[in-house]
């Protein structure tokens, strides 16, 4: 019992602390989504073409930028369709499933217009 006390006080914890930064947010998204670019639909729906996904992306949204903020999607909503991107784990390196991915490309238009380039 003592241990299982042990280990939900280490979880607590280690969700503690002050949130990323929005740049270290996008960046993070960003990763995610071009680790599953060979998904159905996410090469063309963010006009990659043969283009380096996560500069392009970088360069695209300014989130390569130490002082980015999010404005429109605003913070909240990039974090609330991240959720489906880390259902596989929270490892950068790890893909999220093509199944993951495509709930983001349906619910979260807006994401996927903004890491493609376009304006809502």
């Amino acid at each position: 019992m003592r241990l299982l006390a042990l280990g939900s006080l280490a979880v607590v914890f280690a969700c503690y602390g002050p949130p990323a930064p929005d740049a270290a947010l996008c960046q993070d998204v960003i990763s995610r989504v071009c680790l599953a670019r060979t998904c159905p639909g996410v090469n063309e729906q963010l006009a990659l073409g043969n283009n380096e996904c996560n500069a392009t992306l970088r360069q695209r949204t300014g989130c390569g930028e130490e002082d980015f903020t999010f404005t429109e999607p605003t913070r909240e909503r990039v974090l609330r369709c991240r959720l489906p991107l880390i259902r596989q784990g929270t490892d950068p390196g790890k893909a999220p499933s093509c199944e993951d991915v495509a709930e983001v490309q349906e619910d979260c238009p807006d994401l996927m217009n903004f890491l493609g380039g376009r304006q809502p």
